[in-house]
């Protein structure tokens, strides 16, 4: 790229004097030149070309003689007292321009799920580190580099020089942050300083600003801490178990999975019989609304489960070694022991199917389908397409998701190297897993650094999108839900994530009319359910389809302050002082 460099005022003048002259001076003549091309042109246009290239041409003409007369007046990157920065900084910065903030994302899809534009966040600032990655409009160039109005460009316009495009995610809460570009040998992790007493404490304006993790908190709560020795040596011990025993249980699952795959991709769920209902009722649903599920594997942690999954219909294995230690009985919270246990079995179902070079759905069993999910992963002419791994937003935006914000509960990921790599990371982080409670944290951790260390290429989708909703929608998004009720939203799947419990998890499919479960096989195993036909289930003989699944679900309201398909106005609200939904 070429600045054009203004000749220097004479002593004495002034230079915005001259610079009116020259200015009046080039637009008479160029009103002039204008009004002759046009009689040439136009006199000639039948002879040699069309009216509308004729018209191209005379306002290529004007443009062109237009922007030499704002280079002409000017000033050059050169001349200190111009440019938007000094030579001192020049290394790292010569030109700044602007991009809207949402187009800039969608040309550049990094995979994060992407906040609402707002009054004061809805622009892109990027900087340039060189002249020659300036715009390629030399007048816009000019702008970007000198001491006037920030340019607005588009993505492209402004990124066409440029060989390299480092992208900062940062906060726009209005907070009083700073950030500092320093030239530097290059790295790729930000480096966070905040005004931290050293003993511990909230937020204090008059310490010093000091290096914190990234999950350092105003209230000076860590949201991330590393895992204790004794964390580490306990997962050691489960972790040698399992690799003694990996090449024998792959060997007992290859055929049950080379059975199930559908276009090389596996449905993967994990579930106890303390869980069983929630895996019934993805089982009934499905059937109910005709949809397949061949792809469908369920990892059974006992041998009940496995009993019941096969008796309804779909596939399932049962690893004792691995799995037969772990509780039958549901989790009675978040993060409590029971479902700490689960966990480890989300990682190893996963990590099992990836060394067996397919590509995995998983989904947590609290889960409906709407459409067959695989439909959408497989289309090739999905904009989507290209990347190794596809998350649902979890909604909760906080540091320790961040940025990703994954929810572990429904999640595609393609087979690949990466991949593959990425999930034996993730069976080495077990301890993580317990010094979080959460195999959530250690797996947004580790996709951030396999995205820049690898280039994982990874997507969420966003929690205002439609495709795939969860708790967030449930409880966050009134005119969605209504719009899904009414049919006239028709998502891929629905995930009843952010609930606090199983028994509230069953209320709210219940009220939505997404309950399809007998109760007679609530938590039941097959014995119990089929009594003297059991046997024969048990064979395969036949299933329990008919006699643990309804046609069609029987709505039952139980709180007016959540979604419902029908009004439930008449029952108390869940959260206190909150309207009715309906």
């Amino acid at each position: 790229m070429v600045l054009v460099t203004p000749r220097k005022a004479r002593s004495g003048s002034s230079p915005q004097g001259n610079g009116f002259l020259r200015t009046t001076a080039m637009g008479c003549i160029l009103g002039i030149m204008v009004f002759y091309l046009g009689f040439l042109i136009g006199s000639t246009s039948k002879l040699f070309t069309s009216e509308k290239e004729v018209q191209r041409r005379i306002e290529e003409g004007i443009k062109n003689q237009i922007l030499k007369l704002k280079l002409e007046n000017t000033p050059t990157l050169k001349d200190d007292t111009a440019s938007r920065f000094p030579p001192s900084v020049q290394g790292i910065a010569t030109g700044v321009a602007r991009v809207p903030r949402t187009e800039f994302a969608t040309t550049f899809d990094m995979g994060v799920p992407l906040d609402p534009d707002t009054p004061q966040n809805n622009e892109v600032l990027i900087f340039y580190s060189s002249e020659k990655a300036h715009p390629k409009d030399l007048y816009k160039a000019a702008e970007a580099a000198l001491q006037t109005t920030i340019p607005t460009l588009s993505s492209r316009e402004a990124t066409a020089n440029c060989e390299y495009l480092n992208v900062i995610l940062t906060d726009f809460s209005n907070r009083k942050q700073c950030v500092a570009l320093f030239g530097q040998y290059e790295a790729f992790h930000i480096q966070k300083f905040m005004r931290l007493p050293e003993d511990g404490g909230k937020l204090d304006a008059s310490a010093p600003l000091r290096l914190v993790n990234r999950g350092a908190q105003a209230s000076g709560r860590k949201s991330t801490k590393p895992p204790s020795k004794e964390d580490t040596i306990k997962y050691w011990e489960i972790l040698r178990q399992y690799l003694g025993s990996l090449d024998s249980v792959l060997a007992q699952l290859k055929p049950i999975a080379e059975k199930v795959a559908v276009n090389n991709s596996i449905v993967v769920l994990v579930c106890n019989l303390g869980q069983s209902e929630l895996l019934l009722n993805f089982i009934c649903s499905a059937r109910s609304k005709g949809i397949s599920l061949n792809g469908v594997l369920v990892f059974a942690t006992d041998e009940e489960t496995r009993d019941l999954a096969i008796a309804n219909g779909v596939a399932a294995f049962y690893d004792e070694t691995n799995f037969g230690s772990m509780p039958k009985e549901a989790a009675g919270r978040y993060a409590d022991s029971t479902f700490t246990s689960m966990m480890l079995a989300k990682v190893y179902c996963v990590q099992m199917i990836s060394m067996l070079g397919y590509d995995i759905l998983f989904q947590d069993v609290d889960i409906v389908w709407h459409q067959n999910p695989l439909d959408f992963f497989h289309d090739t002419n999905n904009p989507n397409y290209g990347f190794d791994a596809y998350f649902q937003d979890d909604g909760n935006h906080g540091l320790f998701y961040a940025p990703y914000s994954a929810n572990t509960g429904f999640y595609y990921i393609r087979n690949n190297d990466k991949t593959v790599h990425f999930f034996n990371s993730f069976l080495m982080s077990g301890d993580l897993i317990f010094a979080t409670h959460s195999h959530q944290v250690p797996l947004v951790a580790l996709l951030t650094e396999h995205a820049s260390m690898y280039g994982l290429r990874v997507k969420i989708f966003a929690r205002t999108e439609n495709e795939f909703p969860g708790g967030h929608a449930f409880h966050r998004r009134k005119e969605l839900m209504k719009d899904i009720i009414a049919g006239i939203e028709k998502p891929y799947i629905f995930h009843m994530s952010w609930t606090h419990s199983k028994e509230n998890k069953i209320k709210f499919f219940q009220q939505l009319g997404e309950w399809y479960v007998q109760d007679q096989c609530v938590q039941q195993p097959v014995a119990a359910i089929a009594g003297a036909d059991a046997d024969q289930v048990l064979r395969g003989d036949m299933t329990l389809l008919d006699t643990c699944c309804v046609r069609e679900p029987v709505v039952v309201c139980h709180y007016r302050d959540k979604p419902s398909k029908i009004p439930c106005k008449e029952f108390p609200p869940i959260d206190n002082g909150k309207p009715s939904f309906w």
